[in-house]
């Protein structure tokens, strides 16, 4: 007789049941649910670490596998002998961590073969401190996988072979082939979600690496070592860098979750650097006293044979004067004593070399010097100067500023120097008498004038992240050139001078801060910023010329989209109002920038393709712009192996003022290590203008 099929089920479901009893209860399989139970754990704070100090070795081994002479005439890199090819560097750290931040670090010692320089210490380090519970791990920029905000990027597995034991392996690799994601690894968990080990892998510009980081035995998520491979292979030079990190603590506080500061805002207890590091005398001597690791024997004859353990012959003067003067030429430099640092910017730095088909060709240099006074007040002073190749003009600026008042941002503040050249208001008359469609700079027989400027202000913190500044500007504007017929107007002169009393306001809600040495220092906020800027023009007052006011506001936001992408919004608008006699529209937010700036200083709110003359050729404007960034967004998807792409941008801007209702601009940018590439279209009064396109290189910082 043949059972009946009914029968079967209560004999599977006892085998289920069976099945189901003989899996450890705390067993956890599934790779996102681990995940998600990590992610759970770093937004509560719950891994209990406040303020912890202690040290940091490092040992650097280098293997010169090929040699580009030519780069020896580079100054800021590595020097390397003639029939050397290897190397040995160990460096000493002082090191403070605090909430599971990025370390304050003072080196101590430094003991190096290498003839010049260090060699990759400095690449080096970025990979032997990583953050590990921040959003980029590595300070290269790698997205993390280990943050929620780029899971996206990642592929995650769980290791069956370490499920339902005491700890679990979570395997990934990166979606994409792009130069900010890691290419694999794995992470080891303990049944508390607690990160016992990590192995990463990846690449940059410049070189591939593995690293491995196994944590504290006695302070969990703490890191213990790092063994660290590179592979760096870039313009022609070839090596082969083999790093050994050890971490050791002197004192650990422990801290409860969610623990309460006294202004959440203020995030001076995690980012403190205050303390100091005294002299070691003889590095060699404290090397040998506190290396955690002895020296092999085939270290040993290396140091012997580059003569560490003696006293080197001095670089002879003709050289060390050549070396110097190309040093100064392509690297920035810092110069410390007492309470007083100077940094310059290089006098070659394609950095602060620009080119835009609207603007052409321009070149830029700054100093900077800063001198503390005690009590956190600050004194500085920083001199630009430029030259526009197109306009054939000679820009400078003197920034002066003396903080007074270092919780409160006090600060008395001297500005001056050369700006924009500008032209009159009754430019702006015979704009409103012509045509839209027949408007012609050219024909408007304009009297270009330069503009020297003098500015002091007050500046003060009223409240955090509302900042008031009041004082004076003086303009004195004169003809460039000469008097021309077709250009002679009787009511125009060739100098106007013009004082003007200022006020401006910023507002930026909840802003969060550090006090440093008695210094506030404020860090940023995710909420919008507010600018009020107001100018009033007092005629006949010290033989000053015309009577205005001049008012505009403006508002900026940046916006974090997940993973590594972001929204720049931007608003704004003023105008002239109250005029007398001739003025000159000259408007704060509404400029044109005629020499190189910061890379990311021109990220939103900056017109690429408009005429020079429109910044100054309505008394009224209101502009809008928005611009999306994002390392993953078309190229990426299109090409895979377009792996050196950082980020890819969207813009558009949009401003409305006379004759100008609307003018458009729509844009698209690359972003790549060395070179950022901008292609942008306009249309005027929605009808088609121009095209054209941004180059700005960055290859040596200051």
């Amino acid at each position: 007789m043949e059972r009946c099929p009914e029968n079967r089920t209560p004999i599977l479901l006892v085998l289920l049941l069976l099945l189901m009893s003989a899996t450890p209860v705390g067993a956890v399989v599934n790779a996102d649910a681990l995940l998600e139970r990590l992610y759970a754990r770093m937004e509560r704070g719950s891994f209990g670490l406040g303020d912890c100090t202690g040290s940091l070795y490092v040992k650097q081994t280098v293997e010169l596998e090929k040699r580009n002479w030519g780069l020896d005439f580079i100054p800021t890199l590595t020097r390397f002998d003639k029939d050397e090819k290897h190397y040995l560097t160990e460096a000493f750290y002082d090191i403070r961590l605090m909430e599971h931040l990025l370390p304050a670090m003072k080196r101590k010692a430094v003991v190096t073969s290498h003839r010049r320089g260090s060699g990759e210490m400095d690449i080096v380090m970025g990979f032997v401190v990583p953050s590990l519970f921040s959003k980029k791990i590595l300070r290269p920029g790698f997205l993390s996988p280990l943050h929620r905000s780029n899971c996206a990027y990642y592929q995650f597995s769980a290791d069956t072979l370490y499920s339902g034991g005491e700890c679990h392996k979570i395997d990934f690799v990166q979606r994409f082939d792009n130069i900010k994601l890691l290419r694999r690894g794995w992470l080891l968990l303990d049944a508390d979600c607690n990160i016992l080990a990590l192995r990463i892998e990846g690449s940059d510009e410049e070189c591939s690496f593995s690293a491995e980081y196994e944590m504290n035995g006695e302070y969990k998520n703490l890191l213990h070592s790092v063994s660290l491979r590179l592979q760096y292979d870039f313009a022609g030079n070839k090596l082969n860098v083999n790093v050994d990190a050890r971490y050791s603590y002197a004192s650990v506080q422990q801290m409860p979750p969610l623990h309460k500061r006294k202004d959440r805002y203020d995030l001076s207890a995690a980012v403190d650097t205050s303390y100091v590091t005294h002299s070691v005398g003889d590095a060699v001597q404290f090397a040998a006293a506190n290396r955690p690791l002895p020296l092999t024997r085939g270290d040993s004859v290396l140091y012997e044979r580059k003569g560490v353990f003696d006293v080197k012959e001095e670089q002879p003067l003709e050289e060390d004067i050549l070396w110097s003067i190309g040093d100064g030429m392509i690297s920035g430099h810092s110069f410390d004593w007492g309470d007083g640092n100077l940094k310059m910017s290089p006098i070659i730095n394609p950095s602060y070399l620009s080119y835009s088909s609207s603007r052409g060709l321009s070149y830029k240099m700054k100093l900077k010097l800063n001198n503390s006074l005690g009590n956190g007040r600050l004194f500085s002073f920083t001199p630009t100067v430029g030259y526009n190749f197109k306009q054939e003009a000679f820009y400078w600026n003197a920034d002066a500023r003396f903080l007074f008042d270092p919780l409160h941002s006090g600060s008395v503040s001297v500005n001056m120097g050369s700006d924009n050249r500008t032209f009159s208001s009754v430019v702006l008359d015979r704009i409103e008498d012509s045509a839209a469609d027949s408007l012609v700079f050219g024909n408007l027989g304009i009297r270009y004038y330069k503009h020297f400027y003098f500015a002091a202000a007050v500046k003060r913190e009223l409240l955090n992240g509302l900042e008031l500044s009041v004082g004076t500007k003086y303009h004195r504007r004169s003809i460039v050139g000469h008097r021309t017929e077709e250009a002679a107007d009787a009511r125009l002169k060739d100098v106007y001078r013009q004082l003007a009393p200022h006020v401006s306001i910023v507002w930026q809600p909840r802003m969060y801060y550090y006090v440093k040495e008695g210094r506030k220092v404020n860090i940023g906020s995710r909420m919008p910023r507010l600018s009020l800027d107001v100018e009033q023009g007092v005629g006949r007052l010290f033989a000053s010329d015309g009577t205005y006011t001049r008012a505009e506001a403006d508002v900026q936001y940046h916006l974090l989209m997940g993973g590594d992408a972001r929204l720049y919004l931007r608003a704004g608008g003023g105008g002239f109002f109250y005029t007398n006699d001739v003025y000159f529209a000259d408007y704060a937010f509404l400029r044109e920038n005629n020499l190189p700036v910061e890379r990311n200083d021109e990220i939103g709110g900056v017109f690429q393709l408009l005429d020079s003359e429109w910044y100054n050729a309505a008394k009224k404007y209101f502009r809008l712009h928005a611009t999306y960034e994002s390392p993953f967004f078309v190229v990426q998807r299109l090409f895979p192996k377009a792996r050196l792409v950082e980020n890819e941008r969207l813009y558009a801007n949009l401003l409305v003022m006379s004759h100008l209702t609307p003018y458009s601009e729509l844009g698209y940018g690359i972003g790549t290590p060395y070179i950022d590439v901008g292609f942008f279209v306009s249309a005027k009064e929605l009808k088609f203008h121009s095209v054209g396109y941004k180059i700005t290189v960055s290859l040596f910082g200051d």
